[in-house]
């Protein structure tokens, strides 16, 4: 007579949690991170829609943030599939197909923002999309690709904002400034809490620009120059001061599977 304990069947999701090598509460932290970027670029295609009349008197190709919200939305969706390859805890992603087809298609989005607001000049075409693919080129040999990334996310903020008056869409430079931030301290920690504001802080540049269109098609003030310098002020010397403190994180530890059955 077998008398052995039967063993106990996994369900489907401890199936799916054994893909996560996170803790539960930084796991539901990180993907809701994830999920709010994807979302995010869905937000902007709202906002376009809702004030495109305006846009078509201030912009030379509006149709062309549709786009750019999309490639953002691809964007968001590889890098969640590159984090799944990772089983979501990130200690510094080696060159991938995903992790190229993500960082093309943010400035494949910043080109077109760029083309937006000025389209209608023939030579911004060629030019804009010139510096945009040196980035997918420069990934895949190996060069620096920051400032290429650099370059478009800034002449896309002049471009929007001398047609929108909205000094609010340099946010983005800040947001791209607490990016590398969280992903510094991430990479020397392991602490995975980081990875979730490595994501968020990213979709704060979509937020900005969709605020830009709501004040500027409503004819709304807005955010001034002194309160945009301000909050940056305050954020980034922030950031930079908790920096001493945040090193000292301790490295998130795996989640541990359950025994298979």
């Amino acid at each position: 007579m077998d008398t052995s304990t039967p063993s106990t069947p996994i369900r489907p999701w401890q199936r799916v949690s054994r893909e996560i090598d996170l803790p539960v509460p930084t796991a539901i932290w990180v993907l809701t991170a994830h999920v709010l970027t994807i979302l995010v670029p869905l937000v902007q295609v709202a906002v376009v829609n809702q004030h495109y009349t305006y846009l078509s008197n201030v912009l030379d190709k509006p149709e062309l943030l549709y786009v750019s919200a999309g490639l953002f939305l691809v964007a968001s969706v590889c890098e969640s599939a590159q984090n799944t390859l990772d089983r979501w805890y990130l200690t510094g992603v080696p060159p991938s197909l995903l992790d190229w087809l993500f960082s093309s298609m943010i400035v494949y989005g910043l080109a077109l923002q760029v083309l937006s607001a000025v389209g209608n000049t023939a030579w911004t075409w060629p030019a804009t999309l010139a510096v945009a693919t040196l980035f997918p080129i420069a990934y895949l040999l190996g060069l620096p690709t920051p400032p290429i990334q650099a370059v478009l996310g800034l002449a896309a903020g002049v471009v929007i904002y001398q047609a929108l008056n909205q000094p609010v869409v340099f946010f983005s430079l800040v947001t791209v400034f607490m990016t590398l931030f969280f992903l510094d301290i991430l990479l020397k920690t392991k602490q995975q809490v980081m990875h979730g504001f490595t994501t968020l802080v990213n979709a704060f540049s979509v937020v900005a620009l969709c605020a830009a269109i709501i004040w500027a098609a409503n004819d709304a003030k807005g955010m001034s120059w002194p309160v945009l310098i301000g909050i940056a002020v305050v954020i980034v010397g922030g950031l930079l001061g908790l920096r001493p403190q945040l090193l000292k994180l301790p490295e998130t530890p795996r989640a541990k599977e359950p025994n298979p059955s």
